[in-house]
C-alpha cells in the first residue's frame, strides 16, 4: 500500500485520468487532471495514448474538449492569453498541428462548448445573445453587457438553471466551420450557426461526412416537464427532418451517425411517472425512410456510450451485476454478443468512454478497487489490451469483496464490501455507502466518496447495490421507484445485516452514508431506524418531496414525486421527530438539481425536533451537486472523516483546519 490514503491532502493530489477520445482514423487521446503547484486548482492537459504516453498540452491553462483530427492534430479550448485585448474575455478555440506550436482558430464571447471533427469541418456548441441575429452583433451585445456589467437574464422558459450552471442570458446554439482554408493559411475560422427547429439545444452529434447534425431539442409539457425530440439538420441547407418524436412516456436523445450516414442511433428514455418507471434504449432511425425500430429489442439492459463499428454494427457498454460489460448488437438481430467483461470476467472490470480508433475499440476501464485505465478492445474476440497509462494507478489500502443477502421480497441482492489490508481483534467498524441516481451500479472507480480513504484509517465499507439499482434487469429498477423509502432501504438493511454478520466486521458500530438519492435514503434512514447506526452522514440529499419537486431544474420530478403518493408517504421530513443519532448534513449552494433549500430546511428541523443530537451542517457557497475544487474535496473527506471517528469510534471531534 503506498501513502495515497493516509491522508485526503495527499490523495486529491493524485494525477487522474478524466477522459478519452478519438478519431476513426487517428491518434487516441487522454485527458489527464493534475494539481496545480500551490494547491489551488485542477489542470487538465491532454496526452497522445498510442506512441507514448506523449503530453500534447501543458503550462497553467486547462484544455477543454480536445479533440483528434484525421491527420494527428489536435483542436481543444483554451482561455491561453493571445496578446489581443479583445480576446480576453471572450472563450478561444486552437489547434495543434502534429509538429509545432498550438495556433488560435477562433475566439468568441458566449463560449465554444463541444467539438466535434466531421469531414473536412468543425462543429461546436456556443451561446448567443436572443436579440442577436449573427455574430456581429452577438459580439457587440456580448461587449456591451461585460462594459456595464450588467448580470440581469430575462427567461420566458423552464428551466432558469441546471445541475450546477445559472441558463442564459445566450441561448445554445451549433455552429460550423470550414477546416481546409484555416488550417493551411493561418487565417481564423469563419464559423456559422446552423438553423434549428424550435426548442432548446441540449446536444448534438455529427455525421461522419459533416454533411448532417442530430440535435435534441428540448420542449416541454404542462409548463415544466422537459422532454426532447431529435431532428436531422442538413449543414449545406435544407428542411430539418424529426427523426426522434417524443411522447407523454419517453424522450429521444442523440446519438451517433453510422460512418455511410444512411442511419443513427437514438438513445430512448423511459419517462419516471406515476406508474411508469424509468427505462433506456437503443432504437435505431434510417434517416432515409425516417424508420425507427429498436437495435436489441428485448434485451434487458441499459446500454451505454454506443458507437458503430460499421453501418450494421454497435458497439456499446453495459451495468452487469455490480460489474461492467461491453456488448455487440447488429442491426436487425435478436439480441446483443458480449464482447468484454460481465460475469465470465474473471476480474470485475467496468467500462466507459467508449470510440472507435482504427478499426478497433478503445475506453476506459476501471474497478471499484483500480483507478481508470486506458484499453483497446479487439472487436473480433473480445480480447482487451492496456494502452500506455498516462499517470501512475494507486495501489487500494485494503481489498475488495463480494456480499450477498436476500431482499424482503426474494430477491438476490449483492454489494461490495472493501476492507482494511490488515484485520482487527473484534472487527471493523462499518460505514455504508448508498450510491446516487437513482440508476446507478457501485461497479466502478470513484475520486467521489472514495472507500480506500476510510478502509486506511481502519472502517470497512460496504457499496450496496439496491432496488433501482442498473445492471440487474428491468425489474430491479421497477421494484423501487415507485416506493423511494420501501424497497430500496430494506434492500441497503439486508446487506447491511449480511455484512455485520461476519466475523471480520464489528456489528456494534456501524454508519450509514449517502449523497443525492443516497442522501434521501440516509434522511429516510434517520427517522427509521432509531439507533441502529451510531451517525448518518447525508450529502445534497432530498429531504422534502413536496419542495423538492417545485424547486429543481427538474420539471419531470414535481409529476413524479410531488403531489402524490411518494411525497405523501415516502418523504423523510415527516419523520424528523424520530432521529436518534447524530446527522452530519453537507450541501453547496450552487447545487440546482438537490436545490440548497433542501438542507436548510433538514437542518431547520434537525436543530427543531432533534437538538440533542451533535448534529453538524458542512456548507460550501461555491460548490453544486459534486464537490469538485481540491481545498473542497479535502475539507469534505476530513470532515466526514471526523465525524464518523467521533460517533463510530467515540474519538474526540477534530475540526478540520481548513474550516478555521
Amino acid at each position: 500500500m503506498d501513502d495515497t490514503f493516509a491522508q485526503p491532502a495527499a490523495f486529491v493530489a493524485v494525477p487522474r485520468i478524466t477522459g478519452l477520445s478519438a478519431h476513426r482514423n487517428g491518434p487516441v487521446v487522454a485527458t489527464v487532471q493534475s494539481l496545480t503547484a500551490d494547491g489551488s486548482e485542477y489542470r487538465t492537459h491532454a496526452v497522445a495514448l498510442e506512441a507514448g504516453p506523449v503530453p500534447l498540452t501543458r503550462g497553467e491553462h486547462s484544455v477543454g474538449s480536445p479533440v483528434p483530427g484525421p491527420a494527428g492534430e489536435l483542436y481543444f479550448t483554451a482561455d491561453r492569453p493571445t496578446g489581443d485585448p479583445d480576446d480576453d474575455a471572450r472563450a478561444r478555440l486552437w489547434v495543434l498541428p502534429p509538429r509545432g506550436e498550438a495556433r488560435l482558430l477562433l475566439a468568441r464571447s458566449g463560449g465554444i462548448g463541444e467539438l466535434a471533427v466531421a469531414g473536412d469541418r468543425l462543429f461546436f456548441t456556443g451561446g448567443v445573445l436572443p436579440s442577436a441575429a449573427d455574430e456581429v452583433e452577438h459580439e457587440r451585445l456580448a461587449a456591451a453587457r461585460r462594459k456595464g456589467r450588467a448580470s440581469g437574464i430575462l427567461h420566458e422558459s423552464f428551466p432558469v438553471r441546471h445541475w450546477d450552471e445559472d441558463l442564459g442570458p445566450e441561448e445554445p446554439a451549433v455552429f460550423v466551420a470550414e477546416l481546409a482554408g484555416a488550417t493551411a493559411d493561418g487565417s481564423r475560422l469563419a464559423p456559422r450557426r446552423l438553423p434549428l427547429p424550435p426548442g432548446r439545444l441540449t446536444e448534438y452529434t455529427a455525421a461522419p461526412d459533416g454533411s448532417l447534425v442530430l440535435v435534441a431539442l428540448e420542449t416541454l409539457r404542462h409548463g415544466t416537464e422537459q422532454s426532447s425530440d431529435v431532428w436531422a439538420v442538413p449543414v449545406d441547407g435544407g428542411e430539418a427532418r424529426r427523426v426522434g418524436a417524443s411522447t407523454a412516456r419517453y424522450e429521444y436523445l442523440t446519438g451517433p451517425v453510422s460512418p455511410s450516414g444512411t442511419r443513427a442511433l437514438l438513445a430512448r428514455w423511459q419517462h419516471w411517472l406515476e406508474g411508469q418507471s424509468s427505462d433506456a434504449a437503443l432504437d435505431v432511425v434510417d434517416l432515409t425512410t425516417g424508420q425507427v425500430t429498436p437495435l436489441v429489442p428485448g434485451w434487458d439492459g441499459w446500454p451505454l456510450d454506443p458507437v458503430w463499428l460499421d453501418d450494421d454494427t454497435v458497439a456499446f457498454c453495459a451495468d452487469h451485476r455490480g460489474r461492467g460489460a461491453v456488448h455487440l448488437g447488429a442491426v436487425g438481430a435478436a439480441g446483443p454478443r458480449l464482447l468484454a467483461g460481465g460475469d465470465e470476467d474473471p476480474e470485475p472490470w467496468s467500462y466507459a468512454g467508449l470510440a472507435v480508433a482504427d478499426g478497433g475499440l478503445v475506453a476506459l476501464r476501471s474497478r471499484v478497487d483500480r483507478a481508470p485505465e486506458p484499453v483497446r478492445i479487439d472487436p473480433a474476440g473480445g480480447g482487451v489490451r492496456p494502452l500506455a497509462r498516462p499517470v501512475p494507478a494507486p495501489e487500494p489500502a485494503g481489498r475488495l469483496e463480494e456480499v450477498h443477502a436476500v431482499a424482503e421480497d426474494g430477491t438476490p441482492v449483492r454489494a461490495w464490501l472493501a476492507l482494511p489490508p490488515e484485520p482487527a481483534p473484534g472487527g471493523h467498524p462499518l460505514l455504508v455507502f448508498v450510491h446516487g441516481g437513482p440508476w446507478a451500479s457501485t461497479n466502478a472507480w470513484s475520486w467521489r466518496w472514495n472507500p480506500w480513504l476510510f478502509t486506511a484509517r481502519g472502517y470497512a465499507v460496504l457499496l450496496p447495490d439496491p432496488a433501482i439499482s442498473t445492471g440487474y434487469g428491468q425489474a430491479m429498477i421497477d421494484r423501487g421507484q415507485q416506493e423511494l423509502g420501501g424497497t430500496p432501504f430494506t434492500d441497503v438493511l439486508a446487506l447491511t445485516g449480511a455484512a455485520e454478520a461476519r466475523e471480520d466486521v464489528d456489528a456494534g458500530r456501524t454508519a450509514l452514508l449517502g449523497g443525492s438519492y443516497g442522501g434521501y435514503l440516509a434522511n429516510w434512514t434517520a427517522g427509521h431506524t432509531g439507533t441502529r447506526f451510531r451517525c448518518i452522514v447525508t450529502h445534497a440529499s432530498l429531504w422534502n418531496l413536496g419542495t423538492m419537486g417545485t424547486t429543481t431544474d427538474n420539471g419531470e420530478w414535481h409529476r413524479a414525486v410531488a403531489p402524490r403518493q411518494a411525497a405523501a408517504e415516502y418523504s423523510p421530513h415527516r419523520f424528523a421527530g424520530r432521529i436518534e443519532v447524530p446527522v452530519l448534513v453537507i450541501h453547496g449552494d450552487k447545487d440546482y438539481r438537490v436545490p440548497i433549500g433542501q438542507a436548510q430546511e433538514l437542518w431547520h428541523a434537525l436543530r427543531r425536533y432533534a437538538p440533542s443530537g451533535g448534529h453538524r451542517f458542512l456548507y460550501f457557497p461555491d460548490e453544486g451537486h459534486w464537490i469538485l475544487k481540491p481545498q473542497n474535496v479535502r475539507t469534505w473527506y476530513e470532515t466526514v472523516l471526523a465525524f464518523c471517528d467521533e460517533h463510530v469510534l467515540g474519538r474526540p471531534w477534530t475540526r478540520p483546519e481548513a474550516l478555521g
